[in-house]
């Protein structure tokens, strides 16, 4: 009995992850370009970097595929003000979870690799 109470305690919330939430995925992928150093234009290298807006948890989720060093994440909403920074090592961690407000807005998310690279992304919460 009480393993079948701890199975349905860690499927539970699992299953609330393809619900909607007031009409707002509960999961979305916030598309990303990467920019020359330069800025002068934009670059057609494969991203490797992805990242997810979890509604649930209102946390941006980064997956990283290749070691790009240290890299900066600022997320900003321009609705509101708001600004949230992390650092992370790709090299050590392939994913980093950075909680934000999840208040409605215009976010932008900028990720800085230790090169120099620059990968850009917006997304808007209702």
């Amino acid at each position: 009995m009480r393993k079948i109470l701890l199975l349905m305690a860690v499927l539970l919330p699992l299953s609330l992850f393809g619900m909607n939430d007031e009409n707002e995925k509960a999961v979305m992928k916030i598309p990303l370009e990467m920019q020359h150093r330069n800025n002068h234009g934009r670059n057609l290298i494969p991203i490797t970097i992805e990242a997810y807006y979890y509604g649930l948890m209102n946390t941006i989720i980064t997956n990283v595929f290749s070691d790009l060093g240290e890299i900066s994440l600022t997320v900003t909403n321009h609705s509101t003000g708001e600004v949230w920074c992390d650092t992370f090592d790709s090299g050590v961690q392939s994913q980093a979870v950075t909680p934000i407000s999840g208040t409605p807005g215009w976010y932008e998310i900028v990720y800085t690799t230790a090169a120099g690279e620059v990968y850009e992304g917006s997304f808007n919460l209702n």
